[in-house]
């Protein structure tokens, strides 16, 4: 059965600030500016400068090049290496052929790595020297593959490896002979972005041309993000988000500033040095910000907005106080990003995420479909209002596409409510959510609690077994450097600040909770851990939650 949808924010927030769709492709783009601005600088990689004359000659070099290494449209091409200007090229000369790239988390080993490059069929990949061991360890479980294109990083050499290896200076040294004369589409696949799997083998994401380019146009419309200004991007290429933020400063005529890692604390002085005016951050690396002492230059960075989700609720007037920016927050995921967003100039509603953009119907459905009252929690649906401004599928996986698309809405798997005038606020994930002697608690909700009190630097919530059938409450903190807290203190400040089925039974410290490289918090790992001799059980410590 399906639905009618409900009159939603669909405008977007600032309707009147958002460029006509048109259809692009990300060469496109590159070529466009090129004629522009040739000289100025459009990336900063590894403090490499690259202008964007360089970054076009580059990525017809490397078409080039993969195209004699055996690459054509349609076909494959794995990245497994951390952010380094080759890793760009290779995108960019696969997307020239009309091939796709599959970029690879660099944390993968084993069957999560085996799984995306057998699932693509890569025939041919570029790896980080210091990542080959691994992909030696699956040799036999990968028989497509025949061609490594080694990225050094200053690893030791590889040793014998079973496969035609060259060195990544293949994909600039111009290839002898040009590739055959191609010009993609707008809605031609470039890339298949792997999700992290949670109930069965991780699912590839069909990402077009279309996608990238509209996602970098809303995001950059959002910040108004002006030609000549410095973003800086310290995420890992892998995700969708730095994959956009590559094309973003093509979209401005700005300038993108990457690294390979974020570092707390030579964040700011990476801000100073290049006048950075915009920053995109994984919600937790803010929080890892806010937790740095106060330094009186804070209010005089250069930069003009932080853009990151989620920020916890109470900080995020503070921190935009404190750095004297504006803070804009975002919801997406890699299928779609981003479905709602603030821009500058919106009004902001504490706790909630943003309103829909002009690109996407979003709307909060009950189990059966049907949409339910503002305010009321329910899962985030979601459609295109434009072809391919989200993905076109799973690679391979059509039944699972056609799951996913149930009612002719995408369904995200999260939880979330929106108001009367279309802010949406994100509840839980689906797989987070805890449900206890009857009530069902948002993980995500105790966690910017408890991330609230001064003493902690990190939380995560998860669900472990209850004797008493469904879940008990189990929390994870790790503190801030030189904080001291009792456990019965952090009851104390939980009694106060959450219902009392949402006191946490269990309570572990940790030196550091354990994350993937886009810094999420890896719960499944804290999940499976479950009750360990080190985690405190207020029923046996004798602390009594009343009602």
């Amino acid at each position: 059965m399906t639905t009618t949808a409900p009159a939603s924010s669909g405008a977007g927030p600032s309707a009147g600030r958002w460029r006509s769709l048109e259809h692009r492709t990300i060469t496109g783009l590159l070529d466009a500016r090129c004629e522009e601005r040739p000289d100025q600088a459009c990336l900063v990689v590894r403090d490499e400068t690259i202008t964007y004359a360089e970054l076009r000659a580059r990525s017809n070099a490397a078409a080039g090049a993969l195209y004699e290494l055996g690459l054509r449209p349609g076909e494959t091409l794995a990245i497994y290496a951390n952010t380094h200007p080759s890793w760009i090229y290779a995108l960019l000369g696969a997307a020239r052929l009309g091939a796709l790239a599959v970029p690879i988390n660099t944390a993968y080993r084993g069957s999560f790595l085996s799984t995306p490059l057998r699932a693509s069929g890569c025939h041919l990949a570029l790896v980080e020297d210091a990542l080959t061991d691994r992909l030696v360890a699956v040799a036999d479980d990968i028989p497509d593959l025949k061609t490594v294109i080694v990225q050094r990083s200053g690893a030791d050499p590889p040793g014998d490896l079973p496969w035609h290896l060259e060195d990544s200076a293949v994909l600039t040294s111009g290839a002898s002979a040009p590739p055959p004369p191609h010009q993609p589409e707008w809605k031609d696949p470039v890339c298949v972005l792997y999700t992290s799997g949670t109930t069965g083998p991780s699912k590839g994401a069909v990402i077009s041309h279309q996608y990238i380019a509209s996602a970098a146009t809303t995001m950059v419309d959002s910040w108004d993000l002006s030609a000549g200004e410095v973003l800086y991007a310290p995420l890992p290429l892998f995700h969708i988000s730095s994959v956009a933020s590559v094309v973003c400063p093509i979209v401005a005529g700005a300038t993108g500033l990457l690294d390979p890692v974020f570092s707390v604390h030579e964040c700011w002085n990476r801000v100073r040095r290049y006048d950075v005016k915009g920053i995109l951050l994984a919600g937790v690396m803010v929080n890892m910000l806010w937790n740095l002492p106060e330094d009186p230059r804070d209010a005089d960075l250069p930069l003009r907005f932080i853009s990151a989700a989620p920020i916890p609720r109470g900080l995020h007037r503070k921190i935009e106080e404190r750095y004297n920016l504006t803070v804009l927050t975002s919801y997406g995921m890699t299928e779609a990003l981003p479905m709602v967003l603030y821009a500058l100039g919106d009004e902001v509603r504490e706790g909630a995420t943003g309103r829909a953009q002009p690109n996407f119907e979003v709307v909060i459905l009950d189990g059966d479909d049907q949409a339910v009252a503002p305010g009321v929690v329910g899962e985030i649906c979601a459609r295109p209002r434009s072809p391919h401004v989200m993905f076109d599928g799973y690679f391979g996986r059509a039944e699972t596409t056609v799951e996913r698309w149930r009612n002719l809405w995408f369904h995200t798997g999260d939880m979330g409510r929106m108001d009367e005038d279309g802010h949406l606020t994100f509840v839980d994930r689906n797989k987070d959510a805890i449900r206890r002697r009857g009530e069902n608690i948002s993980s995500f909700e105790v966690e910017q609690t408890l991330l609230r009190h001064p003493a902690v630097a990190e939380a995560a919530a998860v669900a472990v077994a209850s004797e008493l059938g469904e879940d008990d409450v189990k929390v994870v903190i790790s503190l801030k450097a030189d904080a001291a807290l009792e456990i019965p203190e952090l009851m104390d400040y939980c009694v106060a600040h959450l219902p009392y089925f949402a006191v946490p039974r269990y309570v572990e410290v940790m030196e550091s909770l354990p994350v993937n490289p886009t810094g999420k918090v890896l719960k499944t790992e804290l999940r499976e851990s479950g009750v360990t001799p080190s985690t405190w059980d207020r029923e046996r410590a004798g602390y009594v939650v009343r009602r």
